[in-house]
């Protein structure tokens, strides 16, 4: 017996020389379409089922979470390239969960193909070993760019629609606060105290730096934190727009 499960281990290690080994990458960056929502989990699950079909051996699930597309330098990217050795596939998703600028594909492709590796997609998209498939992910990669560039437009303009019906966006500014289901800031007495020392220090000739060593002495805090000459700074950029725009 022990003869027999010795040769039928040998035999599982021998077929898995023979096969291609495979890392899988995952990226998951959210946002509001629900199509690109998928989560690493679904991502690695599709990808496994393609390794499966094509008799890969996955040796590891690498994945970054909320991550952009348009970033190059990513933890699990750096990881699973890191991990490539010749003859190796990276296994993606889809070609918009690798990156979402053309450059950065380009370059990460140029990284993986120059270790002697090539990256395939779960969905079908065909590879860059022929002159069409090289096209086509380039065409993939400059529209991934283009959506992504579409979307920020998008957004960018949503919240100047919101803005200019009085719609506040974004974390309320020091001596604000925004109350739920309330559209518009409300002041706080005690940090509106504070902008309104702030001003008068630096109205008789105070530097930012005085006064916020000023608010630390008496312990006051900046929502807990200590203050600083930079934030003392913004503070007095922000009341002087108020008053310009007034």
């Amino acid at each position: 017996m022990k003869f027999i499960q010795f040769a039928e281990d040998a035999e599982e290690r021998r077929t898995k020389e023979l096969m291609t080994n495979a890392i899988i990458y995952a990226r998951f960056s959210p946002c509001p379409d629900a199509e690109e929502c998928n989560s690493n989990v679904y991502q690695i699950g599709r990808c496994k089922i393609y390794c499966e079909r094509k008799g890969y051996n996955v040796i590891a699930e690498i994945k970054d979470n909320s991550v952009s597309g348009r970033v190059i330098d990513r933890p699990g990217l750096n990881e699973a390239i890191e991990s490539l050795q010749p003859g190796m596939v990276l296994v993606v998703d889809r070609n918009d969960r690798l990156a979402r600028d053309m450059l950065v594909a380009l370059t990460i492709h140029a990284r993986v193909e120059s270790l002697g590796c090539s990256i395939e997609f779960a969905d079908g998209s065909p590879l860059r070993s022929t002159a069409e498939g090289e096209l086509l992910q380039n065409i993939l990669s400059a529209l991934a760019q283009f959506e992504r560039r579409k979307f920020a437009e998008r957004t960018k303009a949503g919240l100047a629609r919101k803005k200019a019906s009085g719609v506040y966006c974004g974390r309320p500014p020091y001596g604000w606060r925004k109350e739920k289901n309330v559209d518009k800031l409300i002041p706080i007495p005690d940090e509106q105290a504070i902008i309104e020392c702030i001003l008068r220090k630096k109205a008789i000739g105070h530097t930012s730096e005085f006064i916020a060593d000023f608010l630390n002495e008496i312990g006051d805090t900046c929502r807990g934190k200590k203050w600083s000459d930079r934030t003392i700074r913004k503070i007095i950029a922000r009341e002087k727009k108020k008053t310009l725009d007034i």
